[in-house]
């Protein structure tokens, strides 16, 4: 009797202890999942002071590059308005080149002439002025004749001094005009180096403005990242809560899976371009290409962690399969489950769309393996 009332005492004992244990595991678990929240919203928090710095240094880097794009187009007219003046002074050298030529033709004529004259004098001696002169009847005629000889030979001596004179002037206008060109040169020169330093800066910055757009993009996507990460320990913490159980404790799933729906692959697992903002990301899923309203299945059963809008993902789906492993669903128009419900394998889940960042209806599937992405087409039939 006495044995019966200890062995019944200690069952009472064990039993009003084993809820203690339970609470307490319980407990330890939603702490561990608690502060492992706070840790992602930490970054989270980071995050967006990375992508808010970066973003001030893009627009910094953008302002310069404007600056240096007016500099550059202040430099282009002037180089222009150079060139011009370079065309205009070229045309009158080439004028005044032929003008030149033209004197010193006309002056290698007349000296030609002269030198004519000259030789008829030296051969002939005085005798062709002689005859000029002593041919005249009277002397009346003597002196007209007299006259027009020293008018002939005045005339050619103007002539000859005349157009040394202008040859003088058209080459002292030709020194002018060289040293005009010679000057315009030298400012064109001057003009390209700057011109070049300009560039160098520009390039410069486009270099900044896209490393700081870069980085606000990393930083945006890292923080949708963890952002998926935190809305799956706070909808796991909110499970735990309404059921007094831990996710694990939830139904997983059968371990295979099915595709979430039937179309092309049009982006796979891995690095790609970016479709939207063209840049070399690490792609976290794979897209299937199908029309909009086209049924998303759950690829395995599970419960729903997660149904609302989810940042770049639009509107998405995550479900719980159990042993830490996730599947999302993105860019649906249309939501067709609850957050804790739990759904059978081939369950129609959401309808696909081109919600978030996305250039056109598919659906967008992810597999997480305690919390990390991974290969979705490993866990595909």
């Amino acid at each position: 009797m006495l044995k019966r009332n200890f062995t019944g005492l200690a069952l009472a004992a064990l039993l009003a202890v084993l809820p203690l244990f339970a609470g307490g595991g319980f407990a330890n678990e939603a702490d561990d999942k608690q502060a492992e929240l706070n840790s992602v919203q930490a970054q989270m928090q980071k995050m967006q002071e990375r992508k808010a710095a970066a973003r001030r240094r893009a627009e910094a880097a953008s302002e310069g590059l404007q600056d240096l794009v007016g500099n550059l187009k202040q430099l282009q007219a002037q180089a222009n308005k150079l060139q011009k003046e370079r065309d205009t002074l070229q045309s009158s050298i080439d004028d005044n080149q032929t003008r030149l030529a033209q004197k010193k033709k006309d002056v290698e004529t007349r000296l030609k002439i002269y030198s004519k004259r000259l030789r008829d004098i030296y051969i002939n001696g005085q005798i062709n002025y002689l005859d000029v002169l002593l041919g005249a009847k009277d002397f009346s005629d003597f002196s007209s004749r007299m006259f027009l000889l020293q008018k002939i030979i005045s005339s050619d001596i103007d002539m000859l001094e005349q157009l040394k004179k202008d040859e003088a002037e058209i080459t002292e206008r030709q020194a002018k005009l060289d040293a005009e060109m010679k000057e315009i040169k030298t400012t064109q020169v001057a003009l390209e180096a700057k011109t070049a330093r300009v560039n160098k800066l520009k390039e410069q910055r486009s270099y900044m403005l896209y490393k700081a757009q870069e980085e606000e993009q990393q930083s945006q996507e890292e923080y949708e990242r963890l952002l998926v990460v935190s809305e799956n320990i706070a909808a796991m913490l909110r499970n735990m809560e309404s059921n007094g159980m831990t996710a694990s404790g939830n139904r997983g799933g059968t371990g295979r899976f099915m595709w979430p729906c039937s179309g092309q692959i049009t982006s796979y697992y891995g690095w790609r371009t970016h479709p939207v903002f063209g840049t070399t990301k690490y792609h976290s899923g794979m897209d299937i290409a199908v029309d909009y309203g086209t049924p998303i299945l759950a690829a395995d059963s599970g419960t729903v962690v997660y149904s609302g809008w989810l940042g770049g993902y639009g509107y998405a789906v995550m479900i719980d399969h159990g042993s830490g492993l996730v599947t999302l669903y993105g860019h649906n128009q249309g939501l067709n489950v609850y957050e804790g419900q739990y759904v059978s394998k081939g369950t129609c889940i959401a309808y696909a769309g081109s919600t978030g960042y996305s250039t056109g209806p598919h659906c967008h599937f992810e597999v997480r393996l305690h919390g990390e992405v991974t290969e979705p087409l490993n866990y595909l039939p």
